[in-house]
């Protein structure tokens, strides 16, 4: 999914897996904005939660942060994102190890807000 402006201006892309999920379980694996601070980062989480649980009809949508990357967890839990757990360690980037953070939604969260 590609995501643009009103003047059909790329600012970003979103990957999802997991759309045929047998256990209804869809992963937001990128959402990568390029005008910081604009609002489209929040605009597309919002059409992802929409099209997640409204039109696929998911039951979770889930995703993993770097734990630094305060912005996005901001973002995702100023959006109703869960935190699940924390994967200490998981990634090795060069020469050094990296922590993800695992954070969801469940459809009845989603339809509270």
């Amino acid at each position: 999914m590609i995501i643009e402006r009103i003047s059909k201006l790329s600012v970003g892309y979103v990957i999802l897996a997991g759309l045929e999920n047998l256990h209804h379980s869809i992963e937001l694996r990128r959402l990568v904005i390029q005008d910081k601070g604009e609002g489209y980062g929040t605009a597309a989480l919002r059409l992802i939660k929409k099209l997640a649980f409204e039109e696929l009809h998911a039951h979770r949508l889930w995703l993993d942060v770097k734990h630094f990357n305060y912005v996005a967890r901001r973002l995702y839990e100023n959006e109703s994102f869960v935190v699940e757990g924390i994967l200490r360690e998981c990634l090795k980037i060069g020469d050094r190890f990296e922590t993800l953070v695992l954070m969801s939604m469940l459809q009845s969260e989603y339809q509270a807000n």
